[in-house]
């Protein structure tokens, strides 16, 4: 059985980058990046070994983002204030944030199937285990959300709204 240090080092990196485009801010990902291992400790004694360990992080790492999610649409929305004024914070380049607000139309099946494949490295059978999904289901995700990218950031369309 891998220690929770073992899988920190070799997981952080690709979760905290999934995160990262799912929370928008690498701030936000660096919090829900620690709570993902902090939950991986507590949990580190239940796991058993099938040869699916970046699905499992991933998993917990999936659920922590909802968890997050959740909890913000239920809380008021809090902006940053200095000298009476809202603060501004700078706009990404603008690659940067073409790909974010493409990734903000895929429906959240599509955006985290494609996400653990892109920035988690992730195959088709992890993905599925981590989200409950059949691989043939996850590749159909990947599928139309490349497909929606494509559409939208070559400005031939909007990314239609998928459903998750």
């Amino acid at each position: 059985m891998p220690s929770a240090a073992d899988l920190f080092e070799r997981h952080h990196r690709p979760v905290f980058s999934f995160l990262r485009r799912l929370a928008g801010s690498s701030e936000d990902a660096e919090d829900l990046t620690q709570e993902v291992f902090v939950r991986v400790l507590k949990a580190i004694d239940g796991y058993q070994e099938s040869g699916l360990e970046r699905a499992w992080v991933f998993r917990i790492a999936r659920n922590v983002w909802l968890d997050d999610r959740r909890a913000r649409s239920r809380a008021p929305a809090i902006e940053p204030v200095r000298d009476g004024q809202v603060a501004r914070f700078p706009d990404p380049p603008d690659s940067r944030l073409a790909l974010q607000q493409a990734l903000a139309h895929l429906g959240d099946a599509e955006r985290e199937a494609f996400l653990m494949r892109e920035t988690g490295g992730l195959g088709y059978v992890e993905i599925a285990e981590a989200t409950g999904a059949t691989p043939d289901a996850v590749r159909s995700r990947i599928h139309r959300a490349r497909l929606a990218l494509r559409r939208t950031l070559a400005g031939t369309g909007p990314a239609r709204e998928a459903k998750t």
